[in-house]
């Protein structure tokens, strides 16, 4: 790929950090558990008893820390399901993770401060659900009967993590609307025209394994309303592309803009005839005035490649899965690749006088 998006200073740092962490602890690891031998320096033992002392004492706490980051993570994974790792490589991202680490490391220290000795596993089980719990929730002391919310009388105890996490996640999503818009403005640069848009649009839902039946025919019914020529042209090429990203990821766009800036030479000779704007133009155009029967007639009309004119008649029989608008919008695309733009413009503009 010959163009990248350029990685934020905050991927860098995470990733400078990761590698930071993976070092020390194996560091710490090695002088935990490596036999300390006659030949080795006289303060090793010593300092490997220390180490040893330190790390039963700290261990709590990392288990802690570790659990309350895990949570973190969950959160912003399960707000962000379409942008994981983009979403966890962000400054916030990594603000509302330390900030549990810390909150459940206070809480911890709290617990140990008020209460009599108890074993690690209680202590694990308090402030690992029970504070993680308390946190996020809002308890109903009463109630009046048959009300929703009116006459309640509530402590809120999450409130203030509530306004903080949402916080996190409105700065997060404003770090991403960089990301997103330049991948969208990627893919309407190499992939110009509404039909090419379209087709990857549709292979990227129907191609999900993950989605329902419901949730893949809602998507497709989304696609078709912006494939309609009434549908203001740049607004419906925007939407599609968005609407590629949020299905396939930044790893699948990022595959496409492979694909385009590679794609052999007689492609883009093939669709260098035409500007992107005076292909969707004319793609518009031949929608609006043709029906399919009309577009199978101008193919024929027009050459007697058979492989040409098969195409297009088995593109034009009826398709309930999909719009004849979606239909037209695929076969003025193939016709342009095939025919020419020039060409279709003049047969046209003949047809029209």
């Amino acid at each position: 790929m010959t163009e990248n998006i350029a990685p934020t200073s905050a991927s860098i740092g995470a990733k400078i950090l990761l590698l930071l962490v993976i070092l020390l602890s194996f560091v710490v690891v090695v002088l935990l558990v490596w036999p300390v031998g006659p030949a080795a320096p006289t303060w090793m033992g010593p300092f490997q008893g220390d180490l040893r002392h330190f790390t039963a004492v700290l261990a709590p706490f990392l288990v802690i820390g570790f659990v309350g980051g895990l949570i973190g993570v969950a959160e912003l994974v399960s707000t962000f399901k379409t942008y994981p790792r983009e979403a966890l490589l962000t400054r916030w991202a990594w603000v509302l993770i330390f900030a549990n680490v810390f909150a459940a490391i206070a809480a911890l220290l709290i617990l140990r401060a008020t209460t009599s000795p108890m074993s690690f596993l209680m202590e694990f089980l308090i402030v690992a659900f029970g504070f993680q719990g308390i946190i996020r929730t809002r308890f109903v002391l009463a109630k009046q009967v048959g009300s929703d919310k009116d006459g309640e009388v509530a402590v809120n105890l999450g409130w203030l993590y509530d306004q903080f996490s949402n916080l996190a996640r409105r700065q997060i999503d404003l770090e991403l609307m960089n990301n997103r818009r330049t991948a969208v403005t990627r893919l309407l640069q190499y992939y110009p025209t509404l039909a090419e848009l379209y087709d990857i649009a549709l292979y990227t839902i129907t191609a999900r394994e993950t989605l329902t039946s419901e949730e893949e025919q809602e998507k497709l019914d989304a696609l078709e309303k912006l494939i309609d020529p009434k549908a203001p042209e740049h607004f419906a090429k925007t939407s599609i592309a968005l609407m590629i990203l949020e299905n396939g990821g930044q790893s699948y766009v990022n595959l496409l803009l492979d694909q385009a800036m590679n794609q052999p030479d007689t492609a883009v000779l093939a669709t260098a005839a035409a500007p992107p704007a005076r292909q969707d133009t004319l793609i518009r155009r031949l929608v609006e005035e043709y029906d399919l029967d009309g577009l199978v007639a101008l193919t024929n009309q027009l050459t007697d490649d058979e492989a040409t004119q098969n195409y297009v008649r088995e593109a034009a029989k009826p398709n309930p899965a999909i719009s004849q608008a979606e239909q037209k919008a695929t076969i003025a695309h193939f016709l342009i690749q095939q025919i020419g733009a020039d060409t279709l413009n003049r047969v046209m503009d003949t047809a029209s006088s």
